[in-house]
């Protein structure tokens, strides 16, 4: 964990650097709003593909096989978005009224009777063992949220990690949790000078799981490990595609199978590796992929992970 938020800290100073420059802002808030509204609404079951999230949202075009709703979760996650930047660039304060804005934009023209309402009704998460609460103590347990997000004693990545939690952990809507939360967390965290967390859809059962645990074994390492590497693997994503110094060496980086050969280890183990922070990727494609620098196999050999 030392590592991993060590990792963190050093990045967040190079994306500071990168950020200056307002067109590289403007690019990355451009692609940040169709990354996320693509990953957060697949977590919850959107069946959208990420070109067609970005034909929604940058194009209006919502006529297709899929759902119509799938459409609207597109548009209304950018919406909701465009709001938190805007709030996130302003500093301005984050507290009850800040959440219902954002749940309201994510249900718009969707479920109007439910937007930006607390639910009055008792309700489950299918497979989970977490016991939410009853409605009834929902607003009081809201009001309680509104004035902890108000307090500002915390380290900015603790309390976004924290927010996230505790906002689903209440579960205060009938639908829309899941993205109202992460939105909430990704505020704070632009606030702060960090960039959003994206939650892979391929890390959906991980992130469901280190969450259920948290809530019904009190073991918070699992979900704040989970998410110091995805707000890791973030950064070490948006530095890259915004590095433009760093082009002309992409075409020396190594897939994950191939430095895994050049290193004499299972490719599970460099994932795992990068999991628990002990390697960062030198790059990732835009698919996704994990793109390493043969120089790193030295990294590896100081860190004693490989045989001299």
């Amino acid at each position: 964990m030392k590592d991993i938020r060590e990792n963190i800290a050093t990045q967040k100073q190079r994306l500071d650097v990168l950020l200056k420059n307002k067109d590289n802002r403007a690019i990355l808030n451009r692609w940040l709003k169709t990354e996320l509204a693509y990953t957060s609404n697949a977590i919850e079951g959107n069946t959208l593909t990420r070109k067609e999230t970005t034909l929604a949202i940058e194009e209006n075009i919502t006529s297709g096989s899929k759902p119509i709703n799938d459409y609207l979760e597109a548009r209304n996650h950018a919406a909701a978005y465009d709001f938190v930047v805007e709030r996130a660039t302003g500093k301005s304060k984050v507290d009850e009224a800040t959440v219902l804005k954002i749940h309201r934009l994510i249900l718009s023209g969707i479920d109007e009777t439910n937007a930006g309402l607390y639910r009055s009704i008792r309700v489950r998460l299918a497979g989970s063992q977490t016991i939410l609460p009853n409605p009834v103590k929902v607003p009081e347990l809201m009001e309680e949220f509104s004035l902890w997000l108000a307090t500002g004693e915390e380290d900015a990545v603790d309390k976004a990690i924290k927010a996230h939690y505790r906002l689903v952990t209440i579960h205060p809507f009938v639908d829309g949790n899941g993205r109202t939360a992460r939105l909430l967390m990704n505020m704070i965290l632009m606030s702060a000078g960090y960039c959003p967390v994206i939650i892979r859809p391929i890390d959906r059962r991980r992130y469901l799981v280190t969450l259920e645990t948290r809530q019904t074994k009190d073991d918070a390492t699992p979900y704040i490990n989970f998410m110091c590497s995805a707000l890791n693997r973030s950064l070490k994503t948006v530095i890259d595609a915004l590095d433009t110094d760093k082009d002309a060496g992409t075409q020396k980086l190594l897939t994950i199978s191939k430095f895994a050969k050049l290193v004499g280890v299972p490719t599970s183990t460099i994932r795992y590796w990068v999991k628990i922070g002990k390697i960062v990727p030198a790059a990732y494609r835009d698919s996704g992929y994990m793109m390493f620098d043969p120089k790193q196999k030295d990294d590896l050999k100081k860190l004693a992970l490989l045989v001299q």
